[in-house]
């Protein structure tokens, strides 16, 4: 089973891992990483901060 999260209007993601119904819920993170994911598309790797 996946869910797709939705951020705004401008980001939309399927995923398998860990579920929240609000993206504020996930508290304070850390970016590791930063992409291009396609023509306008942004792509973060972040890991949740303690």
């Amino acid at each position: 089973m996946v869910k797709v999260y939705t951020i705004g209007d401008f980001s939309k993601e399927v995923c398998g891992g860990p579920h929240v119904t609000h993206t504020g819920d996930m508290g304070h993170f850390h970016i590791l990483k930063e992409q291009s994911s396609s023509a306008g598309v942004r792509r973060i790797k972040a890991v949740l901060e303690k």
